[in-house]
Order: C-alpha cells, then sequence, then structure tokens
C-alpha cells in the first residue's frame, strides 16, 4: 500500500513538473512574433490543470511544491504577461492555495522575494480602470493574499498608493460591510495601507472613518476579529490630525467611550483586553486635538475612565490599561495656571548698570507674567535646563544639530575680555605665598600666621601700581609690559567684621604679616613665556621686592596629631630634607616674580609618595565647628535680599547627614499611578478640596511694605522651647522658610494631612525652581503627611530613581540623634496639571509643571522639622568653618591665608585660600616654595548644589590635616581655592543663578565686573598665574548632579570638541599623538575612590560649553586638566556604596580622595628628573609625569590593588577604557509613565 502511494506522488510530481515546463514554453512564445491563440488556450489549460491537482494535493505535497521556487516565478510572470481572466483566476487560486490560510512566515517572505505583491497590485490596478471584467471574488482572493504577506513587504504601503489600490479596497469595505467573512480579509489589508501616514490622510478624506465607525457599530461581541481590525484601522487614521478632527465631528468620542463602558462591563475575564487597548489607543490619538479633550470632558470621559481604572486596580494584568486611561486623563484635565498672582520672584533686587552686559531679566518684555491664557497646544516636554556644566555633555542631551560647524561658526567664537595689565597686577596681592617670604643669606624665613588680607581699595590699588601701557586683550598680547611699577607702602585697613577682625571672638593666633617694600634701586625685566610654543609673548619690567623684618614666630596651637606607622611625624625630618638643595634661578628678578621651573617638593626623595595604607579622610572633629555663638554672630553680618526671622536650628548645630548607611528608596508598584489618580480625582471632585493657604511668602513682604528690612543682626532659634507646643487652633501644620538659603514660597492645604507646596524661583527670575528648604511644625506623630511640590521644571528626577529627601528632628537633637536623615515613602516625581506660562519657557506654549511627592511620617508630635532637597550649606556655615579652620591650623608647618577676593552684589565677601607648606628656614627653602606648581579649586556657582560645598570641605580638611599624605600634598603644590563662587544666591535659596539672574557658569568667557564680581576676579587670578608663567596644573570646579547617579568627571579633549581639528588651544602640546594626559586624574580617582564612576565620565566639548568654567580655563587660560567634578543627588549604582544615598561623610570622603589622587599623579622620580622639571610647559611636564605612570605604582595601597586585575599584569592607566558617551543609566524623558510601567 506505501509502495503504491509513493508510485502516486512521484508520478503526479512528474505531471505537475510537465505542466510547468508547458506552462514556460507558452510564455515564452507570449509577446513575441510567434505568438498565436492556442498558446493562449494552452496557457488557460495549463494553469487550470494545475490549479486542479494543487486542490487535491494535501500539505505535504503543497509544501514540496512551494519549495521549487522556480513554480512561484513562472506563475508572477504569468500573472504579469497575460491578461486574460480565467489565467488570472487559475493562477490567483494557485498562489491562494500554495499560501495557505494561516500567515506563514517563510511562505509569505518567499511569495515577496519573488514579486506576487508586485504582481498582485499590478492587477489590482488594472481592476481600478473603467473596463474591470475581474469578479470580486478574484479581488477578495488577491486581497486574502496580500492580508498575507503584507506584514513581510516594507513597502507595502507605498505600492498600493502607486498602482490606485487604496481607493479600490475601500470601496470593497463598503460594498461588504455586512459579510463579515470578507472584511477580516479586506481590513487586515487596509490595516496595513493605513499605517502609512499619507495614506492614512488620502483614505480619511473619502469618507473611511465613517464607513469604519459603521463596521464597528455592526460588529457588536460576536466578531471580534473584523472589530479588532477595524479599532486599528482607526487607530492609525486618527493619527493624522485631519482624521482625529473628522472623528470628533461625527461623534466619535462618545462612541468609543460607550464601547468602551460595554466591553469593561462585558469581559469580565479580561479575554479582550486588546479590542480595549484599541479604543483607549484611538482615544489617545483625538484627544491631541483640543476639541478632542473637549468633547471627551463633555461626555464625562475622565469620570468613566476613572471610575473604571479604580475596578481594575487591583489587577495587576490591567496595567497597561490603566496606563492608557491615565495618559488621557491627565491630557484632557482642565491646566491651570500656578494659584499665584505672578511668578515672578517675591522680591526682587535692584541691578548695577553697566555698559559692558544688561542682564537678560532687564531685556525682558513687560508682558503679564502673571497671565497664563496662552495654553496652545500641549507639549510632552517641559524645560530642560542646562543643569550642570554637563547635562549635554552627553550625545542624548546635545543641543548643537550640526555635527559640522560651519567656518563663521567658528570665527564666532566669543572671544575673552580684555584685561589691562595694570589690573591684572593688582591681583598680585592674593598670592602672599609668593611676595611675603624673604631670601638672604644668614636670615631666617619669617613664618606668617593663618590670617585674613582685606582687598586693597581702588585708591591703594592705583597707587601701588603706576599707570601704563594697556594691553587690549590678554588672549593677544604682543605688546610690552610698562617699564616699572611701583608698590607704594599702604596699611591694610581690615573691615569690621567677625570674619576678619577675629580678636573679638578671642582668637589668638593673629599675627602680622610683614610688609612688602619695593625699592627703585633694584629692577630687571622677565619674560612671560607662551605656554605652547616657548616663545616670548611680552616683556614685564619689575622692581626686586626688599626685605622687611621679619615677624615672630607665632606659638604652634595645640592639636592632637595622628603619628605615621614610623612614630615620627612628618615635619621632624625638615632640617635633613632642607639639605637637598634646589638650583637657584640665575637672574634675581626671576626669583622676584617666580618664573621659575616646576618644583622638587622636599623630602620627596627620600619619602615614598604612596602610604602603605590607604589614607582615608579623618575629618577634624565636628565639635569643632559647633559654636551656636559664634554661628550667631556670623549669620549677623550675612547680607540677604530676604528678610529672616530666625537661624534654622541644623545649620546652628553644625547639623552632618547621618553617619548608618541609607539605602535607596526602593518605590513599591502602582505608586507613581495611584498619586496621578489622586491628583486626577481633585478635578473630578474639587469640592472635596479643603484648598487653605497656611504659609505666604508674598503675602508677609506685601503686609510689611516699606517697612520688610534686609537687616537680620539680631537672629537667634528658640526651638528647643518651642517644641512641644501644639496650636489647636491652626488646625494645619505651620511652614516657615524665613531663614538663610531656605525656599518655599506658598504651602496648601489640599487635604487633612496633604500639603501642596509652591517654591520661590530664583531672585530677578520666573522659573529654576528644584532646591527647597522648609521647616514644618505642629505636626502629629505616626500620621502619614503628604508634601506635593508642584512647580518643578526639569522632565526627570532622581526622585523616581531611589532619592529620598533628607530632614532634621529638633526633637532628635534634643535626645542625642541631631543629624540629617533620609525619609520618605512614595516617593516619585510626574508631570501635572499645572501649566507654566510661555514667559517662562522661551516663548514655548503648552508646557507643564512637574510634582515631586514625598510622604513623611513623623516620630514626634510637636516636633520642630526641617526639610530640604539636599543637605544644606549655607554661606554663614562657611564663613564658621572658615574661622575654625583658621584657628586650628598648624602654622609651623601649614602656609594658610585667607583672604577676600572681592564683594558680591549685596555686599558679602567672596572668600580665596591659599594653602600650602610652610618653606624651610634654610634658603632653598623659599625657592622651593616658589617652585611648587598650582592647584585652582573651585566649588558652589550654582547654589542648590550644596553637596560640592561638603565635597570642598572634606578637601579643605585634608589639606589642613597632619597626615602625612596631606603634608606631602602641602609639599608638592600650592593650592587656590574659591569655595563658594555665589554667596548671594546660597544666602537667598535661590537654585542656579545669582541676584543677576544669570547662571554665572555660563559667564566665564566675558563676565562683567560689575554684575558678575566673583567670576570676573576669580579669572583675573588665574589670568595672573598665567602671566608670570604659573598657570595651575589643575583646576577642578566641583558641582552637583541631579539627573544621574555617582560621582563623575567632565574634562576636555581636544579631539572630542565641536571644533573639528580643534588643537589650536593652549591646551594642545603640539604633538601629533592624542594627549591623554587629561584622563589620569579622572582614572586615579575610579581606582582609589568607591563613589567614583569613569563610566559617568566624559570629556566632550561642546559648543553650548564655551562659556563654562571648564573650558573657559581649558582654552583662553590654558589649563590642559581642567574638570567639572560632579556629585550626585542621590547615591551610587556602582562600587562600595552602590544602592546607598551619598551622605555628608562620603561627601567629604570624596574630598580627601580628590587630594590623594593629585598627590598620585606624578611619580617622585619625574618630579626629581630635572630635565622634565625644568619644562616651562605645564602640560608637556605633566605629559612626561602621565608617561611614566602605571598601575602597578599602587600596588602597597590595598584599597588600589583590590581594583587591579589578578593577573598581576602592568596596566597603563591609559589602556583602562574611558567611555565618554553617556551613562549607564536611562532615562526617560517624556513623562512618568514609561518610569511606572517598569517598577
Amino acid at each position: 500500500m506505501a509502495s503504491e502511494e509513493k508510485t502516486i506522488d512521484r508520478s503526479m510530481g512528474t505531471r505537475i513538473a510537465s505542466l510547468f515546463q508547458l506552462l514556460e514554453k507558452s510564455l515564452g512564445r507570449i509577446g513575441t512574433k510567434k505568438e498565436s491563440t492556442d498558446d493562449l488556450t494552452q496557457t488557460r489549460y495549463v494553469t487550470s490543470k494545475i490549479y486542479g491537482i494543487v486542490i487535491a494535493q494535501d500539505k505535504v505535497q503543497k509544501d514540496l511544491l512551494f519549495k521549487e521556487s522556480i513554480n512561484i516565478e513562472l506563475l508572477v510572470n504569468t500573472l504579469q504577461s497575460v491578461y486574460d481572466d480565467q489565467v488570472v483566476i487559475s493562477v490567483v487560486s494557485i498562489l491562494s492555495e500554495i499560501l495557505g490560510k494561516a500567515p506563514f512566515g517563510k511562505r509569505a517572505s518567499l511569495f515577496v522575494n519573488h514579486g506576487v505583491s508586485n504582481a498582485l497590485f499590478h492587477l489590482l490596478r488594472q481592476a481600478s480602470g473603467q473596463d474591470n471584467t475581474l469578479p470580486d471574488e478574484v479581488l477578495l482572493t488577491i486581497h486574502c493574499i496580500l492580508g498575507h504577506i503584507g506584514n513581510k513587504d516594507r513597502k507595502f504601503a507605498v505600492k498600493a498608493r502607486l498602482n490606485n489600490a487604496l481607493l479600490l479596497t475601500l470601496g470593497l469595505i463598503k460594498n461588504n460591510h455586512n459579510n463579515f467573512k470578507n472584511l477580516q480579509y479586506l481590513l487586515q489589508v487596509f490595516k496595513i495601507y493605513t499605517g502609512n501616514s499619507v495614506n492614512a490622510s488620502y483614505v480619511g478624506k473619502h469618507n473611511s472613518i465613517n464607513i469604519l465607525f459603521r463596521i464597528i457599530a455592526l460588529c457588536g461581541r460576536k466578531h471580534t476579529v473584523v472589530l479588532k481590525l477595524a479599532l486599528d484601522s482607526l487607530n492609525n487614521l486618527t493619527k493624522s490630525k485631519s482624521n482625529s478632527a473628522r472623528s470628533v465631528g461625527m461623534g466619535g468620542v462618545p462612541t468609543l467611550l460607550t464601547l468602551f463602558t460595554d466591553w469593561h462591563q462585558f469581559d469580565t475575564k479580561h479575554r479582550y483586553n486588546n479590542l480595549k487597548k484599541s479604543i483607549l489607543n484611538t482615544l489617545k490619538n483625538i484627544t491631541n486635538l483640543k476639541s478632542g479633550r473637549k468633547a471627551l470632558l463633555e461626555s464625562e470621559g475622565i469620570r468613566i475612565l476613572y471610575e473604571i481604572c479604580q475596578d481594575l486596580s487591583e489587577c495587576r494584568e490591567m496595567e497597561s490599561l490603566i496606563l492608557l486611561a491615565s495618559i488621557i486623563m491627565r491630557k484632557c484635565c482642565p491646566r491651570n495656571k500656578l494659584p499665584l498672582d505672578n511668578v515672578n520672584s517675591v522680591v526682587t533686587f535692584a541691578l548695577p548698570l553697566s555698559d559692558k552686559h544688561v542682564p537678560d531679566c532687564l531685556v525682558v518684555s513687560n508682558q503679564d507674567i502673571g497671565d497664563i491664557s496662552d495654553t496652545g497646544n500641549d507639549s510632552d516636554h517641559s524645560s530642560l535646563d542646562n543643569d550642570d556644566d554637563i547635562d549635554s555633555d552627553d550625545e542624548r542631551f546635545r543641543t548643537d544639530n550640526s555635527d559640522e560647524p560651519d567656518d563663521d561658526q567658528i570665527e564666532a567664537l566669543e572671544q575673552p575680555e580684555s584685561r589691562s595689565i595694570e589690573e591684572l597686577k593688582s591681583y598680585s596681592k592674593f598670592f602672599p605665598e609668593l611676595f611675603h617670604f624673604e631670601n638672604r643669606p644668614g636670615s631666617c624665613v619669617s613664618v606668617p600666621a593663618a590670617i585674613s588680607d582685606p582687598v586693597l581699595t581702588k585708591n591703594e590699588r592705583e597707587s601701588r601700581f603706576k599707570s601704563g601701557r594697556r594691553v587690549q586683550s590678554f588672549s593677544n598680547i604682543t605688546e610690552t609690559l610698562p617699564k616699572s611699577f611701583h608698590n607704594s607702602s599702604s596699611t591694610n585697613s581690615e573691615p569690621d567684621s567677625v570674619l576678619y577682625q577675629l580678636d573679638k571672638l578671642s582668637f589668638r593666633g593673629r599675627y602680622s604679616m610683614p610688609d612688602v617694600n619695593y625699592s627703585d634701586k633694584q629692577q630687571d625685566s622677565a619674560t612671560a613665556v607662551n605656554l605652547k610654543t616657548g616663545t616670548s609673548v611680552f616683556m614685564l619690567d619689575v622692581q626686586l621686592p626688599t626685605s622687611s623684618k621679619p615677624a615672630a614666630k607665632p606659638p604652634t596651637p595645640t592639636r592632637n596629631v595622628k603619628k605615621s606607622k614610623t612614630g615620627k611625624r612628618n615635619g621632624q625630618s625638615k632640617e635633613k630634607r632642607s639639605k637637598k638643595k634646589v638650583e637657584e634661578p640665575t637672574t634675581a628678578i626671576a626669583d622676584a616674580m617666580y618664573i621659575t621651573p616646576l618644583p622638587t617638593p622636599r623630602g620627596l626623595e627620600d619619602a615614598d609618595v604612596m602610604s602603605t595604607t590607604t589614607t582615608t579622610v579623618e575629618p577634624l572633629e565636628e565639635e569643632v565647628f559647633k559654636d551656636p555663638k559664634l554661628y550667631t554672630q556670623m549669620a549677623g553680618e550675612t547680607k540677604s535680599v530676604y528678610r529672616f526671622e530666625k537661624i534654622a536650628y541644623p545649620d546652628l548645630q553644625a547639623a552632618n547627614g547621618s553617619t548608618k548607611p541609607e539605602k535607596l528608596y526602593n518605590r513599591k508598584f502602582g505608586v507613581q499611578r495611584s498619586k496621578v489618580f489622586e491628583d486626577i480625582d481633585r478635578m473630578i471632585h474639587p469640592d472635596l478640596l479643603i484648598e487653605r493657604v497656611v504659609f505666604d511668602l508674598n503675602k508677609i513682604v506685601e503686609e510689611a511694605g516699606d517697612n520688610y528690612s534686609q537687616q537680620n543682626s539680631n537672629l537667634t532659634n528658640r526651638d528647643e522651647f518651642s517644641i512641644g507646643r501644639r496650636l489647636l487652633s491652626p488646625g494645619h501644620l505651620i511652614f516657615n522658610a524665613q531663614f538663610e538659603s531656605a525656599n518655599l514660597r506658598r504651602a496648601v492645604q489640599i487635604r487633612e494631612y496633604e500639603y501642596d507646596l509652591i517654591l520661590n524661583p530664583d531672585i530677578n527670575t520666573n522659573h529654576h525652581h528644584q532646591w527647597f528648604y522648609f521647616q514644618v511644625s505642629n505636626m502629629v506623630a505616626d500620621i502619614p503627611y503628604r508634601f506635593n511640590i508642584v512647580n518643578c521644571e526639569k522632565l526627570n528626577s532622581q526622585f523616581n530613581f531611589g532619592m529620598k529627601p533628607v530632614m532634621y528632628s529638633v526633637t532628635d537633637d534634643i535626645e542625642g540623634n541631631g543629624e540629617w536623615m533620609r525619609v520618605g515613602t512614595d516617593i516619585c516625581y510626574y508631570k501635572n496639571h499645572f501649566i507654566r506660562s510661555s514667559i517662562t519657557t522661551g516663548g514655548v506654549k503648552g508646557k507643564s509643571y512637574y510634582t515631586s511627592t514625598f510622604t513623611i511620617t513623623f516620630k514626634h508630635s510637636n516636633d520642630i522639622c526641617y526639610l530640604a532637597y539636599h543637605y544644606p550649606y549655607t554661606y554663614t556655615t562657611l564663613k564658621t568653618h572658615l574661622y575654625h579652620w583658621q584657628s586650628i591650623c598648624d602654622t609651623s608647618q601649614i602656609f594658610f591665608r585667607h583672604q577676600k577676593l572681592c564683594e558680591t552684589l549685596a555686599s558679602n565677601p567672596v572668600p580665596v585660600l591659599t594653602i600650602t607648606a610652610q618653606p624651610s628656614i634654610e634658603i632653598d627653602g623659599v625657592t622651593e616654595l616658589k617652585n611648587r606648581p598650582y592647584i585652582f579649586l573651585s566649588a558652589r556657582v550654582h547654589p542648590g548644589e550644596s553637596n560640592s560645598s561638603w565635597v570642598m570641605k572634606g578637601t579643605i580638611d585634608y589639606l589642613l590635616s597632619m597626615k602625612p599624605g596631606a603634608q606631602r600634598l602641602r609639599e608638592m603644590y600650592i593650592f587656590k581655592i574659591v569655595p563658594m563662587l555665589n554667596p548671594d544666591g546660597v544666602i537667598n535659596g535661590n537654585h542656579r543663578s545669582s541676584l543677576v539672574a544669570e547662571d554665572l557658569n555660563r559667564r566665564w568667557s566675558r563676565p562683567c565686573p560689575k554684575l558678575h564680581p566673583t567670576i570676573y576676579h576669580t579669572k583675573g587670578l588665574l589670568h595672573y598665574l598665567n602671566i608670570i608663567n604659573k598657570t595651575p596644573l589643575v583646576s577642578c570646579d566641583y558641582h552637583g548632579h541631579s539627573r544621574r547617579k555617582n560621582i563623575f568627571m567632565y574634562g576636555c579633549c581636544p579631539t572630542l570638541s565641536w571644533i573639528p581639528n580643534d588643537t589650536q588651544n593652549p591646551a594642545s602640546t603640539g604633538n601629533k599623538q592624542i594627549d591623554n594626559g587629561y584622563k589620569t586624574l579622572p582614572r586615579l580617582l575610579s581606582i582609589s575612590s568607591p563613589a567614583f564612576c569613569l563610566q559617568s565620565c566624559s570629556f566632550v566639548v561642546e559648543r553650548g560649553k564655551e562659556a563654562t568654567a571648564r573650558v573657559v580655563i581649558w582654552r583662553q587660560l590654558g589649563v590642559a586638566r581642567s574638570y567639572t567634578m560632579e556629585s550626585s543627588y542621590c547615591g551610587c549604582d556602582q562600587g562600595k556604596y552602590k544602592d546607598l544615598h551619598l551622605n555628608t561623610k562620603i561627601l567629604e570622603e570624596m574630598g580627601s580622595k580628590f587630594c590623594e589622587a593629585l598627590t598620585r599623579m606624578v611619580r617622585p622620580s619625574t618630579l626629581t628628573d630635572h630635565s622634565a622639571a625644568g619644562s616651562k610647559d605645564v602640560s608637556q611636564f605633566l605629559e612626561v609625569s602621565a608617561a611614566t605612570f602605571s598601575v602597578s605604582d599602587f600596588q602597597d595601597d590595598h584599597d588600589i590593588s583590590s581594583n587591579i586585575s589578578k593577573g598581576g599584569e602592568e596596566e597603563s592607566l591609559y589602556d583602562l577604557d574611558v567611555n565618554c558617551s553617556e551613562s549607564d543609566e536611562d532615562y526617560d524623558e517624556d513623562n512618568y509613565d514609561e518610569d511606572d510601567a517598569n517598577e
């Protein structure tokens, strides 16, 4: 029996093969001169016979026929060559039988590859003509085949349009709207057609939407397949705004809502979720139009969707539906403006007039800021601030679209401001380490104590330096400096300030500095050298300083000094180390201006650069910094724009972060969705809301009127006496934000335990809302209170990725647990219904604010608690720390100088610090001091980035410590530090700007001396170092980052610049090889610091960052190692601190690790190499040192060796991979939806 079947199959296969051979011969004669009527007859016969045989075959035999691809090609050629209805019917039927009813992927792909779709569309093109003779059954069969293979043809929709098949298919749908079997094939093809936007717009004009709504109404609950295809086609069509408008016009919104409600009630087992999802997707498209949102509101769509979502909230499988419904509801909720009369800052600051720069806040039009009637079309995007120096250093944040800038764009690079030589000379007073020591044979070196030095007045500055020729631009100095300048003796009168008159607070370590007297008898000239070419650019004629009577050496303050493992203090071998002579400069003028080779630090020949154990920071005892009386006196001198009524208790107590590890918040599933739905419930039931204003800074200012004074001289804090008292009459929480660095504008009680909070914008602006710091009291213990900060602007926040706010409890402090704690549950960040005025968005309409929400359950009733975005670090805190640093500094070993660089617009002093090692008594000690290279550090240019101040505190603590590593570091470098670049912003609770309402980190290219004094004079310090050939080896600006984790760096690489072949900058060494020295410091930090992430570092130089400190110091001032170090507000996702918050201890540790990395950046052999040290080019020196540096140098450090490959191979630091792209963390930049779906 089996043998007979095989014989039949073989004979059947032979017969089919012979028939296809006959068909091939007939096709060969058709279209030629040999064509006859017999050929057409034979083609009809052959195709009909093949069809008959194929029908009789089973699936296996059809598969064998299908495998012969030449047969498919013959059938396609037949359709394209023979224009006979009978032949077409036979061939189409054969193709339909071979393909089968199921859409098999391989068969469909083979059909497309052999041109079946082209041939069938060609037939439809002929059928669309007036002389069409093909029956509808054949056209339906053609659509059946096309429906199976359409998804495999990328150009399917285009082919349909080009062959005029769109209206033909639509006509068949209209004629068969009651025949659901035929509709299934037709709608399958039509769905693919409408996936093309051009096709969708075209068929929409031909009444296709009305036809689809008619089919949807007829389907009922029985014909679910057809209903799904119709809804999918409608979803594709409504992606076009014109089609959405047509749907609204014919009442489509209430129809879809009714359909969705019916299926929700019918489908109790959730078997038809795809149907309901298609309905919601269509509504989502329609509600993109204002008319669609209005129609949904009029149909009570928000209430319907909200109630259905509440029914489905317990079902995890329905999350995708709830997500879609929430998008629609939030989109259609009424867009309200903030409950404010004006979005400008509550108070303003009168800015000085400047002919060099006009602030943006003075050129804004007088349009009513509070008017938000310009709702416009909704936008899914909010303001993407240039947060930090690095947001657009990643490719995903790039602001420039062109990869290849035009030549005129490069020429348009902003030129630096012009500085006269006389002005630059005035900065010499900020370098006492260069001018306050005398080196005379047989005389001792005077060792000044750590004291403050005020800025010279204008008259003193003019008398000190006589007038001379002015240079138009420092960046192109070619003129010769004046032949002489004189320094008239002047008395430095310190201001009447607690900060400077430290004797008022019984500080006994204050000693006078030796006077510097410049004589006219000793003159010589010094040549400044171009750092890149080595050629002379100008001559500087100066006068040598004469010796002055040395001041008496001050007594050393007593303090506990931790000994090294050898049991000896590092300073005990000074006399022995000082015997190593350093070659003196050949000219006396070089000694005067200190244009000298790089140094050989004392003792580094005999001491290892690396410690045998890891040196972690041991900060100075925190009790040293805790001095409420001193803080109160310092706070009285702080000048603010707002009126303060108290001192914040945590600041008074020198509060730090928790000493215990605090894990990132792991949000439960559905938290964000539930918060959004609670906001939607507000819209549906507004009568249930309290909406009582419980704190209003506007009202406080208005009621004070002209009596609103900024005098803060009598500030105190009585929180300890106020806790435990409950005020029954208010019946709500009591808020306060009238203290330094606070930011809260209005608090509104929404429900009994829920409050909406509105933050103040930066002074003189109407935006920049992120930093918050306020006090809350009159609470009840164990009750969850929800706080909603409703006017945030950023697209996303680390509140969605585990970050918690910080809280300080006065009651806990009294009980002995006073520290900032990470607190909160149900923390999330999402777009809300408050619309932003176009005035605040640069003219863009329809943008929304975002809500940061968190819930706090207080432990104590009637407590006083302080809530903040991050650990606060106020300007008064800095002043207090400066005082204590000065009081405990061991001046016998440490040269520590605190001076006033300038004053801010509000007349607050800006401190600049100098830290290095005291020179030895020997003659070569002063020479060695003058030869030390400089390190420049700065922080807090953005007031809201308090984490940068904590890192800076760790740096200064380490530099002033008595650790052997710190002493070696001081002997290697001179540190110039500006710890707070924006005191006014910090004092007044700004997040981003100064009082000028501008980001100071975008004003480094051309700062204005009147409007940006801190940046102007800080840049002046670097200018001065540049002209005396003491360009810093490293410059680092400390920042904070709100949307990424870990601590990381941004540097400058010429090959990653927005300018092609960007080697024409002072940082370029001129070598053909790529200078990778800028990567050394980040690599060292990644090895030694557990919080540092090398993969997050980037060295891209963007056009939009040309005015930042990092790029200006690199490009204009020639610092090849110019960095921005970013510290996350949140925590880490790698390393030792993975899944933990960054607290103040970790941030301070980062500051100390930064110092340690500077010690390790240069090998001792390089420092003692006079050929390298003699180089006048700083970048060349670092390149030499980096070239000889390898990880093997770190084997003695157990904290480093654990990160080195176990193979023990010596791996160069330059072999380590640096990922210059984006971080490991992916953020959804549009809205909360995808974030919550991934919970």
